[in-house]
């Protein structure tokens, strides 16, 4: 599995300043400060399950722009029907990134219920068609645009390295800096 900085430098080199990134997960929130990110980004952190429903939310207002959201599966756990309404809107403008490492690493690196959940089948499970999994920064620089193109959203499950001597920076951004990064016209 690849570790999680190549995967966003992959994923915000491929963003523009038409895009809208979401991102309610600790880690990838704690980097994206510290990326050239072109796109409006509104980064909250360890605000769990929140990414896709804003995405959606911000999905539907704007039309003329793709909005991508950045979820973990811990994250989604707490509320993956929100992947049924996403499939009912069903929106060509919205995809989802799910990082996927097993673990609640935002409060201390608990592993996740063992259950497996397959992430991909449940999606289309829910309706949701475009589900592509990647494992590494050039399988998602092939999948994004894929997803980007797709008649309706798109979920990609991105399998992502869990190391907890990962040096993730702080979260460091005020509220003010947040809305800074995130106005969009």
């Amino acid at each position: 599995m690849t570790a999680r900085k190549p995967l966003l430098e992959a994923l915000v080199a491929m963003l523009g300043p038409d895009d809208v990134l979401v991102s309610c997960l600790g880690a990838n929130s704690r980097y994206l400060p510290h990326l050239a990110v072109t796109a409006p980004v509104f980064a909250l952190c360890d605000s769990m399950g929140a990414a896709i429903p804003l995405a959606l939310g911000m999905a539907l207002q704007r039309p003329d722009r793709h909005v991508v959201a950045l979820e973990g599966d811990g994250s989604l756990l707490m509320c993956p029907n929100v992947l049924a309404t996403v499939a009912t809107v069903h929106l060509s403008n919205l995809t989802a990134l799910l990082w996927v490492n097993g673990h609640y690493e935002s409060s201390g690196g608990q592993a996740l219920p063992s259950a497996p959940v397959d992430w991909a089948s449940l999606a289309r499970g829910f309706g949701i068609a475009n589900v592509e999994r990647v494992g590494d920064a050039p399988a998602l620089r092939a999948a994004f645009p894929r997803a980007r193109a797709a008649e309706g959203p798109a979920l990609l499950v991105v399998d992502v390295a869990f190391d907890p001597h990962e040096p993730i920076p702080p979260y460091s951004e005020r509220p003010d800096e947040i809305r800074a990064r995130f106005r969009i016209s």
